[in-house]
């Protein structure tokens, strides 16, 4: 609803500060008082027909959810055992409102016409039909990846700044400015060896190269390893404060590869349970959008940039070693 409305209201600040808002976004009372009655409603079609599917609120369906929040359903929305404040009341307040179901009813048509056009861009289709489900999860890590409109994504801003640490230390490389102890030297080459391996989880028989949940799943992994490495005392001297190479290693994989590998958990999770007769293909283009397709490839550019800042860090005039 915050992204419709023209912000995010989550409480993250990047290197960046506040992430701003749209100039024709509601403040917060207003926003309050017009649209947290939406989030209310459409948080509860979203149960409901999760509920009546048996199934995830992130695996709801679009076209669904719109039978819920302003349709043939909406009438059932009270039905059931539901936890309110108010109690029960409250619910039957928000079936019952029209300018509430109204404004839900925008939203829910809004990104079933931007799923539509995303997956006919992925698809190559030119005939305006949608190809697979149109799922609610898919579509709230598209918000979240593509940003609010006229504006650019958060993580992006994350990328720069950890760009310009790698640009940092790649000059402190250079220059010889800066001495690297044999510490250091292990550190990076622990480091490295990291980024260039095989991505997990294994590659099914299908597929034929890298899948998109084995290059999303690998940014998490990168984070796991790194914090780890971080902490052995052997490596106390690879520091953030003050030292380019740890600088560099904490900003790209704790800053600018942070809301990338948030996507792991809940895909990693979704992977795991695919039907067994749903091809790598559908399931991909179910659940990862054109956005996030796009975050996905900047934070592997990022990743690359690092690489080989590090192999040059350890083989210094050599187009490669081991």
């Amino acid at each position: 609803m915050a992204h419709h409305a023209g912000y995010d209201r989550r409480a993250v600040r990047g290197p960046g500060g506040s992430r701003p808002r749209r100039p024709d976004a509601p403040d917060w009372v207003a926003f309050d008082r017009e649209w947290t009655p939406v989030v209310e409603l459409m948080a509860l079609a979203a149960c409901r027909a999760a509920w009546e599917n048996g199934g995830l609120v992130d695996d709801v369906e679009l076209p669904q959810l719109l039978g819920w929040v302003d349709g043939a359903h909406t009438h059932r929305l009270p039905d059931g055992y539901l936890d309110a404040p108010e109690g029960e009341d409250a619910w039957h307040r928000l079936a019952e409102d029209d300018r509430c179901r109204g404004r839900a009813r925008d939203v829910v048509t809004a990104a079933v016409t931007q799923a539509v056009v995303e997956n006919r861009d992925l698809t190559g289709s030119r005939d305006g039909s949608p190809s697979g489900a149109l799922l609610l999860g898919t579509r709230a890590r598209a918000v979240r990846a593509g940003g609010i409109p006229d504006l650019e994504p958060e993580w992006t801003g994350d990328i720069r700044w950890a760009l310009e640490q790698v640009d940092r230390l790649h000059l402190a490389v250079r220059s010889d400015l800066w001495r690297p102890t044999p510490a250091h030297l292990e550190y990076a080459r622990a480091v490295h060896e990291t980024l260039v391996a095989e991505p997990d989880p294994p590659l099914p028989d299908e597929a034929a190269g890298p899948m998109w949940i084995q290059r999303i799943v690998r940014f998490s992994h990168l984070q796991t390893t790194v914090l780890a490495l971080a902490a052995h005392p052997r490596f106390a001297v690879v520091g953030p404060a003050s030292d380019p190479l740890g600088t560099a290693v904490g900003a790209v994989t704790h800053v600018g590869l942070a809301s990338t590998a948030d996507l792991a958990d809940d895909l990693e999770r979704i992977w795991a349970a695919r039907p067994a007769d749903q091809s790598v293909t559908d399931w991909e283009l179910a659940h990862l959008p054109r956005p996030v397709r796009d975050q996905v490839r900047a934070a592997e550019g990022l990743v690359l940039q690092l690489t080989t800042t590090l192999l040059e860090l350890l083989c210094p005039g050599s187009p490669g070693c081991q």
